[in-house]
């Protein structure tokens, strides 16, 4: 299946097709079985907790599931990627694409006893768009929030975006309480509309987040009384907590991690959801001015071995490739997965004519990944004449540093998204994943062209800009990875594509 965010906005998908139908939030799941209990507790393991429970300071990918457990969103995304309703019961996009229509819930309030309703909606998306919190570019094109009445409210736009309604399911679509918003308060503790809330008392801040029924929640239950997130971010501690039965789940990073996990009886759900590989964030040779020439960086690309990488430092446990767009998105091109085929002597040549035989610069390495990785592409790079010098991030650092664009090449795993996700998230002017601003009038054209193009034609400018990406080699993608999603045998789960972990609605007892 392709995901198309261009699909009606409507929400008309039912959430009676999925296979986990019984623990879905939102209001719109298929009830439970007769017979099933719900369970007292769901214990899961954590890289990270937040920093602050303002929903305004939401991030994607790991700490999804913990903001999802106290705050519902606007839309809710299956695990099939197709959007259905939460607070929202219907969404409709104007035929130029430049307003969002959207119909509210009546029945729900916050859990400090103030209502939502349009003005509810109208506060977050103000707050979201100003509190500069991770996410906060995935409202960039909305440029008004109108409150129609009680319980609609239009979003109006300065330019299209396919993906809004996307983005309503994740952190901008958060919706806490407007008496909060911006407070101390909510910093310190969420104040929502979700299916659980936090025991302040029971927590500890760095090390485990208890989470109980929300007893006035709107929508239907999910099937677990109680809910513990322990903050594991050693990969070694959350392995050891899965397999001595301390957590029910823990999302592993490392594929000789995956193989303790299924020597230990240990199950995870097929799927891939990243692409691992360098970013070359110095495109206009800032940092290291050899990167400058498309040729250095090609150089840089054919000089790793992708498919003996995969085999070494992932135990086979992926598919090699060359490009950023998943085989989910439209913009994919069979074709184009192979661009980077190992060639050292053709680097060598393409370094040579670029003047750049003697390269040298600093790589820096996360612990996150297996020290095997950077091994293996260091050494591949020095077969071809490049001096590599190693820069270890302490505990934290890596995110922050590249972001802030402070090394010319890094190594990374991001997520697959949408042709639009992933040209807003790593290749548009403000993309937060183009630190150093790279830009190209070509690339600019094109990128101005999806929104206006019709759902084919967006299509057709997709596989352009991934085209356009790869000639150009802005990243030398190694492989798309398998997710490791290990749980133990009293849960089951569904994977949630184009997400790290799976969603809080997606977990439910064994046998449910």
């Amino acid at each position: 299946m392709r995901l198309s965010r261009t699909a009606a906005f409507v929400g008309a998908a039912t959430a009676a097709a999925l296979a986990l139908t019984a623990c879905s939030g939102g209001g719109t799941s298929t009830p439970a079985p007769d017979g099933a209990d719900s369970a007292p507790l769901l214990v899961l393991a954590s890289l990270m907790e937040p920093a602050s429970w303002d929903p305004a300071q939401a991030n994607e990918g790991h700490p999804a599931p913990i903001y999802q457990s106290v705050y519902d969103t606007l839309i809710k995304r299956e695990p099939d990627g197709e959007l259905s309703p939460m607070l929202a019961t219907k969404w409709t996009s104007s035929e130029d694409g430049l307003a969002l229509d959207l119909d509210l819930r009546t029945d729900v309030t916050f859990t400090d006893g103030a209502p939502f309703n349009a003005d509810a909606v109208k506060a977050n998306i103000e707050h979201f768009q100003t509190a500069n919190g991770p996410l906060q570019g995935s409202l960039a094109a909305v440029s008004g929030v109108e409150v129609v009445d009680e319980d609609t409210v239009t979003l109006t736009l300065n330019s299209p975006d396919p993906d809004l309604p996307y983005s309503l399911s994740n952190a901008a679509g958060y919706m806490g309480s407007p008496v909060a918003l911006g407070t101390a308060e909510i910093a310190a503790a969420p104040v929502g509309t979700g299916p659980y809330v936090l025991d302040q008392k029971r927590s500890v801040v760095g090390s485990t987040i208890i989470l109980t029924r929300n007893e006035d929640y709107w929508g239907e239950e999910l099937p677990f009384d109680e809910v513990e997130f322990r903050v594991l971010a050693d990969e070694t501690a959350r392995l050891n907590a899965l397999t001595s039965g301390q957590v029910d789940y823990a999302p592993l990073n490392r594929a000789a991690s995956a193989i303790q996990a299924e020597a230990a009886g240990l199950s995870a759900p097929k799927l891939s959801v990243d692409w691992s590989g360098l970013i070359f964030f110095d495109r206009d040779g800032t940092l290291l001015p050899e990167l400058a020439d498309v040729r250095v960086r090609e150089a840089l690309a054919i000089a790793i071995d992708a498919e003996a990488l995969v085999d070494v430092g992932w135990e086979g446990r992926g598919v090699a490739t060359s490009q950023v767009f998943g085989p989910d998105s439209e913009g994919y091109s069979a074709d184009l997965d192979g661009a980077y085929a190992y060639d050292p002597a053709r680097a060598k040549k393409l370094l040579a004519e670029a003047g750049a035989s003697n390269l040298e610069f600093t790589l820096p390495m996360s612990g996150v990944f297996e020290p095997v990785i950077y091994d293996a592409i260091i050494q591949n790079w020095q077969d071809i004449g490049v001096t590599v010098n190693r820069h270890q991030w302490g505990p934290g650092e890596a995110i922050g540093s590249m972001l802030g664009g402070e090394y010319p090449i890094v190594f990374m795993s991001l997520s697959q998204r949408s042709d639009w996700g992933t040209t807003q998230f790593l290749l548009a002017p403000d993309a937060p994943w183009n630190a150093l601003k790279s830009t190209d009038p070509d690339l600019e054209a094109l990128i101005a062209a999806y929104p206006l193009a019709d759902e084919a034609g967006r299509a057709d400018v997709a596989r352009q800009i991934n085209e356009w990406v790869v000639d150009n080699v802005w990243f030398a993608p190694v492989m798309r990875p398998d997710a490791f999603n290990f749980h133990g045998d009293k849960i089951q789960l569904t994977p949630q594509v184009q997400q790290a972990v799976p969603s809080i609605y997606n977990f439910a007892p064994a046998g449910n």
